[in-house]
């Protein structure tokens, strides 16, 4: 037994003990010698007491520490059988080892960690029982378990029996907790696995990101891990089509193979490669699969859509540069998803009609705009705007215009168009000219809408007025049939007659467009000059005739050209009777589409502050000679218009919607209207400048994304760069191949470091839209293409031919102060001893509080 001080210094003290004498003999020398002496005494002894109190006094006894041992074995599917085997054996032999007084435990790992034996003097293995996912090695999970088990005042081991292939949580950051504990963890290796029949697809390695046009390998890694060659296949898709393909002979190890690839298209490309070997020398068939992908940023695309397939399109010479890439397609190439149309930077329609386009479509369109930043330009022409069906429709409220001309309330609005039908009855009109002739009223009558005026008459000699020039909406279909039945062919011909009664109802109707269609053979009883003074009323009246010719050579084609060229309208010669119907429908159309546009020659005005008309004067600009009727919207940019009608009606404008940018250009980009300025030197220039002003904004900063696996979750890790602003925040959306949504809830953990979970989501390819907010403002946005695995195939599976990882099983013993693959004796020999301290302090301060009373006794109480 020693006696030892925690603060030696104060012994120091010990030496003012004479000091107390000088000063008793001082104070009390009136009192008689022995009390002087004894007062002395006492108060010397106190003080000596206090002072070894305050220098930490205590006794220190040696003895044999005691031992206690926890085996901590990994039970995972990691482990072969043979090896949970031997670690029964291996945990019998040094249980048997140990001394009868040490103490043992045992705890099980796998996913989770369990105490299968609580501390005790004895270990029976083949008797212990557990219930625990063996599905993934969480390590440091059974190394932490443990430490509860190892009582205090001990000299505390874990014998950890593992392969070391963790896979959950961080068996380094629990040795250092255990080195803190005073734990020291000896790690013994496994015996090296059974032989494998086994070949699998290592790794698919290609870059995340490539540039355009660049060139880069998308390199396999093949491991065949039996002990002799695999003869087999390895093949290389890009999405479904083969790259390329390697029939070989698989030596034992690593094999790589590599195929060149450049990336001459923008967006996300996914690649996977399959082996095919004999079943025999491959027991597990599911890693037989690889997959990766690559983002490659490419020159912007638009896409160009003409509603008019027949005619040269110059928009698109206007459009196409040498770093923008212009895919022209008909109405049927109109992407039908909102993952179709993300492709492109903006999209174009030209005289595209609305029944080209589905609802859905629209609605994609609208979203492709509002919540994803995509340009979108309607381009006019005599299928756009309101003459194309777009009133009330999803497209019409993302355009900056208002497609529907005239206030919508008590003003009353003119009519839109009256058309008559002059018909020829005479006895050139026989059998199926009179059958056809019926079959096209009915045809003409359908295709009028509500508020358009019809009106017909029937003519040989004299006009006989079939049906009362009115609003379509009061004609019986009753009625019409029955005076379609009643009409007969029979006499002579007149068209003057006929002509006039039709020029006296259409002059007063007021409406927008009066149309004449005349169906006759021209072979009239009045003469030629007295036609010519009724045609010139029709011209000014702005009343066009459109003449259709039926009959043979005996056709009065000269009498039926001028009418219709002379009033403005259309000459057709008809060669087959069944086609009337056809003619008749067709030439009503294009007088109807005049009813919703303006044509006319006019120089539209500039607005030179407009940033899509940098570089513009008015000088410059060249007439148009029509447009689409239409209103801006309040918060439209407005840079081209025109006041010809005598209000200002838009020509060129522009917004912003949601995210993305949306031009209303109100004329055609071809030659009917716009034949000025197609052969204008800025042509190209005006509509590059407009594209390249409706394209997605270009993003700030660049990202990375990928998956990682988090504790055997799948984790979205998304790394951004360039400079952020202090009040800056990322969002982002994960967007499948079918279009559907998802926000994604981001955590940041680092600076321009986020994860977020990625749980829930099936397997396949990925797009990730992220966005930059500012304030309350989204001030730039990016999309990358990401591969999300399948359910627990970020992390290594469990495999029992990985063998050990021994770099690993060596770091934690070293960290621990332990040993890796230490003798048994290492682990059962005990040389270390504990000190067993007792603080005696606690004995002075209340002995010496007794003396001090005892010396207050004796100055003041006097005892002999």
């Amino acid at each position: 037994m020693d006696i030892r001080f925690e603060y030696p210094i104060f012994l120091k003290l010990l030496f003012f003990l004479p000091i107390i004498w000088g000063l008793t003999f001082l104070a009390f020398r009136r009192l008689p010698l022995w009390r002087i002496l004894l007062s002395g005494l006492l108060r010397c002894l106190v003080l000596a007491l206090i002072i070894l109190a305050l220098a930490g006094i205590h006794r220190v006894e040696e003895k044999p520490s005691d031992l206690a041992v926890v085996f901590v074995v990994d039970v995972t599917d990691s482990v072969h059988q043979e090896n949970k085997a031997w670690i029964n054996d291996y945990i019998k032999e040094v249980d048997e080892k140990l001394d009868d007084n040490v103490k043992r435990g045992m705890v099980v790992f796998g996913t989770d960690a369990q105490v299968v034996s609580p501390m005790g003097n004895r270990l029976d293995v083949e008797d212990v029982e557990w219930e625990l996912d063996t599905t993934r090695t969480n390590v440091a999970g059974g190394m932490l378990s443990s430490i509860k088990l190892l009582p205090e005042r001990s000299v505390k081991r874990i014998v950890l029996l593992t392969d070391g292939n963790e896979n959950l949580g961080k068996s380094l950051l629990a040795s250092s907790i255990l080195e803190q504990e005073d734990v020291k963890v000896y790690t013994v290796e496994l015996p090296p696995p059974p032989a494998v029949r086994e070949v699998l697809v290592k790794k698919l390695l290609v870059p995340q990101d490539v540039n355009y046009g660049e060139m880069f390998d998308v390199r396999v890694t093949v491991e065949n891990k039996n002990e002799y060659p695999v003869k087999g296949s390895v093949t290389l898709f890009e999405g479904d089509e083969i790259l390329n393909r390697w029939d070989v002979e698989l030596p034992r190890g690593l094999s790589v193979f590599e195929v060149p690839y450049r990336g001459d298209e923008k967006g996300f490309i996914e690649f996977h490669a399959d082996i095919d070997v004999e079943t025999e020398s491959d027991t597990n068939s599911e890693n037989n699969h690889g997959q990766a992908a690559v983002n490659v940023e490419g020159k912007p695309r638009i896409l160009y859509v003409r509603g008019d397939l027949g005619k040269r399109p110059f928009l698109v010479d206007a459009m196409e540069q040498k770093d923008v890439v212009v895919d022209a397609v008909g109405v049927d190439g109109i992407p039908k998803t909102l993952n179709e149309m993300r492709e492109y930077e903006s999209i174009v329609f030209s005289n595209v009609p609305a029944s080209a386009v589905s609802r859905g479509q629209m609605d994609a369109l609208k979203s492709y705009v509002g919540d994803f930043g995509g340009g979108f330009i309607m381009v006019g022409g005599v299928h756009s705007y309101a003459q194309g069906g777009y009133a009330n429709t999803p497209i019409e409220e993302i355009l900056p215009i208002d497609v529907i001309y005239g206030k919508p309330f008590k003003e009353k609005k003119p009519k839109r168009a009256s058309i008559m039908l002059l018909v020829d009855k005479s006895g050139s009109m026989t059998g199926k000219k009179i059958f056809a002739t019926k079959k096209a009223t009915i045809a003409l009558l359908k295709q009028l809408k509500e508020g358009d005026q019809f009106g017909m008459i029937a003519f040989d000699v004299i006009p006989y007025v079939i049906m009362e020039l009115g609003p379509v909406g009061n004609v019986s279909g009753k009625d019409l049939l029955g005076k379609l039945t009643s009409l007969s062919a029979g006499g002579g011909t007149d068209i003057f007659p006929a002509m006039k009664e039709a020029y006296n109802r259409l002059s007063r109707t007021g409406a927008k467009v009066n149309h004449v269609v005349l169906l006759s053979d021209g072979n009239t009883r009045s003469i030629y000059y007295s036609y010519e003074a009724l045609m010139d009323k029709f011209k000014k009246a702005n009343i066009s005739i459109s003449t259709i010719a039926i009959g043979g050579w005996l056709v009065n084609t000269r009498l039926l050209k001028d009418i219709s060229t002379r009033t403005g309208g259309q000459f057709y010669r008809l060669r087959d009777i069944d086609e009337l119907p056809r003619l008749v429908v067709m030439d009503a159309d294009a007088a109807l589409t005049r009813a919703d546009f303006h044509e006319e020659y006019f120089v539209p005005r500039l607005d030179t502050s407009s940033e899509i008309l940098k570089g513009f004067s008015q000088e410059q600009v060249p007439p148009l000679k029509g447009y689409s009727l239409t209103r801006a919207k309040a918060r439209a940019d407005v840079p081209l218009l025109t006041e010809i009608r005598g209000k200002p009606d838009p020509i060129l404008a522009n917004w912003r919607y949601g995210l993305g940018k949306v031009v209303a250009y109100t004329s055609d980009a071809e030659a009917r209207w716009s034949s000025r300025w197609v052969n204008w030197a800025k042509y190209n220039k005006f509509w590059s400048q407009t594209v390249r002003w409706s394209m997605r904004d270009k993003p700030k900063g660049s990202y990375s994304v990928r998956v990682e696996e988090d504790d055997g979750k799948r984790v979205l890790v998304i790394e951004s760069g360039g400079e952020w602003k202090e009040n800056a925040q990322l969002k982002a959306r994960i967007i499948s191949r079918d279009s559907e949504v998802q926000e994604l809830n981001l955590r940041q953990i680092a600076p321009k470091r986020y994860t977020a979970s990625l749980e829930g989501l099936k397997a396949g390819p990925y797009e990730i839209d992220f966005a930059r907010v500012e304030g309350n403002g989204v001030v730039s946005r990016m999309t990358k293409g990401v591969l999300v695995p399948p359910e627990g195939k970020t992390i290594a599976v469990e495999d029992v031919t990985r063998g050990n990882n021994v770099g690993l099983l060596k770091l934690i013993a070293q960290r621990t102060n332990g040993e890796f693959n230490p003798d048994i004796e290492t682990i059962t020999l005990n040389t270390e001893i504990i000190l067993l301290t007792e603080d005696l302090s606690k004995w002075l301060i209340p002995i010496a509080m007794g003396l001090l009373l005892a010396d207050i006794a004796v100055r003041r109480i006097g005892i002999v």
